[in-house]
């Protein structure tokens, strides 16, 4: 209740007492009702104070006085009145400071209470957060133990790499959201064992891309940013830090690159960028690295396992995949695109008149243009393109996640680099030229058996329209061979 309020029901108050004492003398029995002052004095000092309670009793000692003047009251009772209001007050005062005085001792006693409860509140959030803290890295851990588990048993280099990027996402992504996840990349390189060159070993259709990271860093570059120890590094804004340039775009702002080094050999890298300033934090980048150091175990075994299946899969002359790996391979690769919904195409080349060549120069050296081939081929294609010997002197190459205009592109490419510069084998200089057809999925097959039959079509409209070409397969070209 508001102070205004309360003087106005002391006034009130007051005045009603006033106005009985004037009706009672009226009627003969007015001495009284003079006491109902006594209470308001009471309530006035438990509502406003000292200071109300003062107030009231000078005004009931006015009307009193008032009272008598008019003769209402005799002057021996209108004494005993006032002196009972003073009284009155007197013990008000007392009780006002006996329960202030009383209720500052409660103040006084509750603050160190209440010092004592703030401080175990404190101690009991700080307790709350340390438990939090350990929640969350016992199930990181956890996370990476299982992960660690799961991909332990991958010897595929391809399927291991893949589920080794997801196992990122969750890890380190998993509270940025589908947004943060747009502009993160995560690629792992791998060297090469005659240049030491560390390739992109590009995904395979896993949810965060790789797009725009570079095909390929040297190793002179990474001594540098990793240093002899190859400890791993984290970059908050590149745009800052030169370290990084020219090899990785403007889009990479914040970078992690963190080795794979097993016995203190580096067999390869996994780098994580994103868009965003400041994107990792520190314990982000520590998650990282351990990541890392659960990767290179099972990358190790991964390519233990290629390097014995490499021996017993490729052709021992131009050290390509044989056929039957192909035919694996193209069966994965189709099985990945209908999943993710890429594309996939393929491309069969064929040598022009290579009987020839076996004929007017003999077997040997058909057999160092078959190896001389094999090696252009491989120089310009992709790094996530495989190539093949499909039989004789005919190759497949196969394209993850390409569309048949870029298709068309890396064949031509190929066709160019076989034209453009002739082959000198034991002394003599050949011209060799190939015709290529090029089937894509799910535009010109859905299958794996349609896919090798529209490519092959294609060649033989190639072969047909004289050779030295490279054909894209249409409608037109089924209808015109049906």
């Amino acid at each position: 209740m508001n102070r205004r309020r309360q003087i106005g029901i002391l006034s009130v108050g007051t005045l009603l007492v006033f106005a009985l004492v004037y009706i009672s003398r009226e009627q003969g029995a007015a001495n009284g009702f003079p006491l109902l002052l006594l209470p308001l004095v009471l309530l006035a000092g438990f509502w406003l104070g000292l200071r109300g309670s003062l107030a009231v009793t000078v005004a009931s000692a006015a009307l009193i006085a008032a009272a008598h003047e008019l003769g209402w009251l005799p002057g021996p009772l209108a004494t005993l009145y006032m002196l009972t209001s003073a009284l009155v007050f007197g013990l008000t005062v007392i009780f006002i400071q006996a329960y202030e005085a009383w209720m500052k001792l409660e103040a006084e006693a509750r603050v160190p209470q209440e010092a004592t409860l703030l401080r175990v509140e404190r101690k009991a959030r700080l307790i709350r957060g340390q438990i939090e803290d350990s929640e969350f890295q016992l199930k990181t851990l956890t996370q990476l133990y299982d992960a660690a588990k799961k991909i332990m048993g991958i010897l595929d280099l391809n399927t291991l790499l893949d589920e080794a990027r997801t196992l990122v996402g969750k890890t380190l992504f998993h509270h940025f959201g589908a947004q943060a996840e747009a502009d993160t990349t995560v690629g792992f390189y791998l060297p090469e064992e005659e240049s030491g060159v560390f390739r992109r070993f590009a995904s395979q259709g896993h949810e965060i891309s790789d797009e725009g990271l570079p095909e390929q860093l040297p190793p002179e570059n990474i001594r540098i940013w990793l240093g002899e120890a190859f400890g791993p590094l984290r970059i908050r804004d590149s745009r800052r830090d030169s370290r990084l340039k020219p090899w990785f775009s403007d889009a990479a702002v914040s970078v992690l690159i963190i080795p794979l080094v097993m016995h203190e050999i580096l067999i390869g890298l996994m780098v994580i960028t994103s868009s965003r300033e400041n994107a990792f934090t520190a314990a982000e980048f520590n998650q990282a690295a351990v990541l890392g150091k659960q990767v290179v175990f099972a990358l190790r075994k991964a390519l233990l396992y290629r390097k014995v299946q490499t021996l017993s899969i490729t052709d021992n002359l131009t050290g390509l995949y044989v056929h039957r790996h192909f035919q694996d391979r193209l069966r994965e690769e189709l099985h990945r695109a209908e999943r993710y919904r890429h594309f996939l195409s393929l491309v069969l080349i064929d040598l022009d008149h290579f009987k020839l060549v076996n004929d007017n120069h003999g077997h040997p050296t058909g057999d160092a243009v078959l190896t001389e081939l094999a090696a252009r081929v491989q120089r310009v294609v992709p790094a996530t393109a495989l190539v093949a010997r499909y039989g004789g002197e005919e190759f497949a190459v196969i394209l993850p996640n390409a569309a048949k205009a870029r298709a068309l592109q890396i064949a031509g490419v190929i066709h160019e680099v076989v034209k453009a510069t002739p082959m000198l084998v034991a002394g003599v200089s050949l011209h060799i030229t190939l015709s290529a057809g090029v089937s894509t999925y799910p535009e010109d097959a859905l299958t794996q058996e349609t896919l090798i039959t529209t490519a092959d079509t294609a060649l033989y409209e190639a072969k047909r329209s004289g050779r030295d070409l490279v054909v894209g397969f249409t409608r037109h070209i089924k209808e015109k061979n049906i």
